[in-house]
């Protein structure tokens, strides 16, 4: 499956996870570009909405399960969960609205109890020990 095409006419694999991230106000969509790129060589999308950029590392706490993609009810639910265990941590969150969802699946072809999803929120590394 193809994602799209650059400027240069080579096709890029549909790669996964796919992230979904944001708040009440913004969700933005992402694609893991394969290690065979670094942001010197990938190629150059047609679609100038198309952004390519770097993403830092960063500590994540997450929750994985089975089944098709989430609705918002479950994200939410895995983000209640998620949070009141790292506050009894003593674990802060990063942003206190965004939530992080990746799906780890080729979505026309997977069946629901193949997939894999999961739920996540950027904490403050300095607090996990």
């Amino acid at each position: 499956r193809s994602v799209g095409s650059s400027d240069s006419g080579e096709k890029m694999a549909m790669t996964s996870p796919v992230r979904s991230a944001g708040s009440n106000k913004k969700t933005k969509v992402s694609f893991v570009i394969g290690s065979k790129y670094s942001l010197q060589n990938v190629p150059k999308p047609i679609d100038k909405s198309i952004r390519v950029k770097e993403v830092k590392g960063h500590v994540l706490a997450a929750t994985s399960f089975s089944g098709p993609p989430p609705s918002d009810e479950r994200v939410q639910k895995e983000r209640e969960a998620i949070v009141s265990t790292l506050e009894k941590e003593g674990i802060r969150v990063k942003d206190k609205e965004e939530t992080i969802v990746y799906g780890y699946h080729d979505p026309f072809v997977t069946p629901n109890f193949m997939r894999k999803n999961e739920v996540a929120v950027m904490v403050d590394g300095s607090t996990v020990q």
